[in-house]
């Protein structure tokens, strides 16, 4: 009987160290999930929005084979980390990503809240409520997925929960996706989720709108210029409209809700063609074709990758395609920042305004690449950094179309060869400047210029050559003419001169000062001039047409008289036979 308890004490000894050490353990393993856990969300009384990203669990499943029976035991709950001060954007992934939080409702009264996801460019994923174990509400819903999926028509992602007085409800969340994988799930009442979207839809209404007016005013532009720049312009505001149109779910909610096979597709072929009009309408706003061989190389290379990616688009999967995409998209944004560096060094006025406009742009994608990428969190600002770089980029576009436009219209005035006033400019400058000094009481000359036997030197020499002398010539005039006193290139050898407010005397001695420069102006090919002056001084002629013609007539006598000389107009002169003097006594 003595040798018993002898036996069995040790062994009683054992099992009452195991159980303490099994107690051990377990106190261990439940301080280990306890800090394995993120906190859990309290939704009090009066709390109308609460961010659950502070409060969610991460957990990567690289196979893509875990389900949620897996998660709801003790070993499951284990394997998920808290996020902490890391971000629900995870970037481009073939991995399924679990998230878990888990929301008290601190209220004596039951809360009915909409749990939103924000991301509308998450292709696919399963949303569980969970209370004691068991699934209340589940959904499968995605940007691959149809419309009908979703129990909310929107183009964010809502779900409603109702939550029980001091009732705790686990949110689990597993998502996959092609593209970037990016979670932001907030809790909202029904009284601040209205507002909050209603800001959200002010926005996305103030950013569609700025597309459609930007479209109309350039297609009116394009009808009265009618410039390349503007069509190529025109069709990149419409297309690039129509890709923010998917990639702001806008396109999938009310266009084709419930092709979902669509949207991937749309998505690449929209901002390929955007991509491509870009490009075109950068090089024909800044005239960069040409310019540099290496810009014109890069151009063409990135036009095929262009349209390869958009032949591909209908048949291979926008997870294959998703990074030759960034790429690309990077860099013809690079690309375009280049042609705007080109176009500031050949001092082009619109190049300033063009390349401060995608500077901007350039950093709001950076921004959404980052996002992308997991480098920097999903907020508003990395996430609507393609809009806010939109909005940037148009405002400052359109001051470098207004440029293009001054520029074109400076160009219809200006006679291309010499860069002097053209004759349609001529004829607003004469009628203006015959009406001021009506107005005033003082005078106007003109000179009319015509170089001599100019079609000898073209015969002799050529037209290249004959074009090198005309643009001596008004090189000369440039040089020779005070700021006050307007040149034009009336047509082919003629040139002709306005001299506000000067006398008869002065007048001779300047076209004397021109016709010795004109001279001076081509050393290797002997050119003379024979210039007219005619002076409101000597006559009061009835409109500009009767002083034109005064000073044709004058120079009809300079060229009869032996040319190389300057005549002025008087009554005594012989008349030009094709000419009729029309003056007033």
């Amino acid at each position: 009987m003595s040798a018993a308890p002898c036996r069995t004490a040790p062994s009683e000894a054992l099992s009452a160290r195991f159980r303490r050490t099994l107690a051990y353990a377990g106190l261990w393993l439940s301080l280990i999930a306890t800090a394995a856990a993120a906190p859990p969300a309290q939704l009090g009384p009066g709390d109308r929005a609460l961010d659950l990203l502070p409060h969610l669990s991460v957990l990567e499943d690289p196979g893509k084979s875990l389900q949620l029976e897996d998660l709801l035991t003790s070993d499951g709950a284990r394997r998920f980390a808290p996020l902490g001060d890391r971000t629900a954007s995870f970037g481009y992934s073939t991995s399924a990503w679990w998230l878990r939080a888990s929301v008290t409702n601190g209220a004596d009264q039951p809360r009915d809240m909409m749990l939103r996801q924000s991301y509308v460019l998450l292709d696919y994923f399963d949303l569980y409520v969970v209370h004691d174990g068991r699934v209340l509400k589940r959904w499968t819903t995605g940007d691959t997925l149809p419309y009908s999926t979703r129990p909310v028509p929107h183009r964010d992602y809502l779900f409603p929960l109702t939550i029980e007085p001091r009732q705790t409800l686990e949110i689990y969340l597993r998502a996959r996706s092609d593209g970037p994988v990016n979670a932001t799930l907030t809790l909202y009442s029904p009284e601040a989720l209205v507002p909050a979207l209603g800001t959200e839809q002010l926005a996305m209404g103030a950013l569609f709108g700025s597309f459609v007016l930007l479209a109309l005013c350039t297609a009116l532009l394009y009808g009265f210029v009618r410039d390349e720049a503007f069509a190529y312009y025109l069709c990149y505001v419409l297309c690039y409209g129509g890709y923010m149109a998917v990639f702001n779910g806008i396109a999938q909610q009310h266009l084709w809700p419930e092709t979902p096979s669509l949207w991937g597709v749309g998505q690449v072929v929209l901002l390929m063609l955007a991509l491509h009009f870009l490009l075109h309408f950068s090089r024909s706003l800044l005239r960069a074709k040409g310019q540099s061989r290496w810009l014109d190389r890069a151009f063409l290379a990135l036009q095929t990758v262009i349209l390869a990616l958009m032949v591909a688009a209908p048949f291979v999967s926008y997870g294959t395609l998703v990074r030759p995409i960034t790429f690309t998209v990077a860099t013809t944004v690079f690309m375009v920042v280049a042609i705007g560096i080109a176009g500031l060094r050949a001092r082009q006025a619109a190049a300033g305004y063009f390349l401060l406009a995608w500077s901007v742009f350039l950093v709001g994608v950076l921004l959404y690449l980052a996002k992308s990428l997991g480098l920097l969190p999903h907020t508003w600002l990395t996430q609507y950094g393609f809009q806010i770089g939109t909005i940037f980029e148009f405002v400052l576009l359109s001051v470098a179309l207004g440029i293009r436009v001054k520029e074109i219209r400076q160009q219809s005035r200006t006679d291309s060869l010499t860069g002097l006033a053209n004759r349609s400019r001529y004829d607003e400058l004469v009628e203006q400047a015959f009406a001021q000094a009506r107005a005033a009481g003082s005078t106007l000359g003109l000179l009319v210029i015509d170089v001599d036997h100019f079609k000898r030197v073209n015969d002799t020499h050529g037209h290249a050559i004959g074009d090198r002398v005309l643009e001596g010539v008004a090189e000369s005039l440039r040089r020779q003419l005070p700021p006050q006193v307007v040149a034009c290139r009336y047509g082919g050898e003629e040139f002709v001169v306005l001299v506000p407010r000067t006398d008869t005397a002065a007048l001779m001695t300047l076209a004397e000062r021109l016709r010795r420069a004109i001279a001076d102006s081509s050393p290797g090919i002997p050119v003379t001039a024979s210039i007219g002056v005619a002076s409101t001084t000597d006559h009061a002629f009835a409109d500009p047409r009767g002083l034109f013609r005064a000073a044709d007539e004058a120079l009809y006598a300079a060229k009869r008289t032996g040319r190389d000389r300057v005549v002025g107009w008087n009554n005594e002169l012989p008349r030009h036979p094709a000419a009729s003097l029309v003056a007033t006594p």
